[in-house]
């Protein structure tokens, strides 16, 4: 029976259905754009065959780079800084007794539950330069002086904006961690325990080792959604001032729709998916190569 199903027929068949599927759900609509990307279109029809121009055309502006730089900037705040954390809240969440721990993990996935419009407007009231809440706190414990307009200044637009993006999915991220923190036999701690392993000890040289799959997962999850963040600017600054707070599905959406360049704007989003497929092979690649087995 292993021999039959290890030859690269059965494989073949086996994966067929799924391949199928994955060609006309993922890759046939994607022709189409590629096509839209080499013509100068208006998103009615195609007023003429471009060629490479207007790959070579977005790529000279000054907003493709700077939409590019922001959307970095965010899933470097996402990964460097929001996955430490969700480790943390995860392995916080799961020493707590029963009840504590159910409230922890209610509190968690509350603001991933919220609109990204609701939390959006929560953060843009908070971030308001006379009454907003963190302005209204450096003033009251006398630091004036680093009082802010948030979402107007060039240098804090795109940090405010990622922290909002990571106070709404780092509990998510948490929760994932927590299950996959559970699905380790207790054996293990059990062992270390009587070794006299403190709690820190336990975290990094079991708990963590272990977690490798679904930190993979997380991580993925992580880089691949925010590497796709729109809303939160949409709402919250609709890319300004000017162009500075712009991501690249942001500047992919206001060339096409805000210019009626489709052509220009699909490129983008060509460009967008071939980032997309560049960062999931490296984590693929290079995160987490051997699979763990307990």
């Amino acid at each position: 029976m292993n021999k039959y199903f290890s030859t690269k027929t059965s494989i073949a068949v086996f994966a067929a259905p799924a391949l199928l599927l994955f060609t006309v759900f993922c890759v046939y609509p994607l022709l189409p754009q590629l096509w839209m990307s080499l013509h100068n279109h208006n998103g009615f029809q195609s007023l003429g065959f471009v060629g490479l121009d207007n790959y070579l055309s977005v790529m000279k502006t000054s907003s493709f780079w700077v939409s590019h730089k922001n959307t970095y900037l965010i899933v470097a705040i996402s990964v460097l800084i929001g996955l430490p954390l969700s480790m943390v809240f995860a392995l916080f969440i799961d020493v707590q007794t029963p009840r504590l721990r159910r409230f922890f993990k209610s509190a968690a996935m509350f603001p991933a539950i919220l609109s990204v419009i609701v939390v959006s407007q929560i953060w843009v009231a908070f971030y308001e330069p006379n009454w907003g809440l963190f302005n209204a706190i450096l003033r009251s414990i006398g630091l004036d002086g680093l009082t802010r307009s948030w979402l107007t200044n060039e240098k804090t637009v795109m940090i405010s904006i990622g922290l909002t993006f990571l106070w709404q999915y780092i509990g998510l991220n948490a929760i994932l961690l927590y299950t996959g923190i559970k699905t380790i036999p207790k054996n293990y701690y059990e062992a270390a325990l009587i070794d006299g392993a403190n709690a820190f000890q336990v975290s990094t040289r079991i708990t963590i080792p272990l977690l490798q799959d679904v930190m993979k997962y997380v991580l993925i999850l992580s880089s691949l959604g925010s590497m796709a963040f729109y809303a939160h600017v949409r709402v919250m600054t609709a890319g300004g001032p000017g162009d500075l707070s712009r991501t690249v599905i942001y500047q992919m959406y206001y060339t096409a729709f805000d210019t009626s360049q489709f052509g220009k704007g699909t490129a983008i989003a060509v460009i967008f998916i071939l980032q997309c497929l560049v960062i999931s092979f490296l984590i693929q690649r290079f995160v987490a190569r051997e699979k763990v087995e307990f």
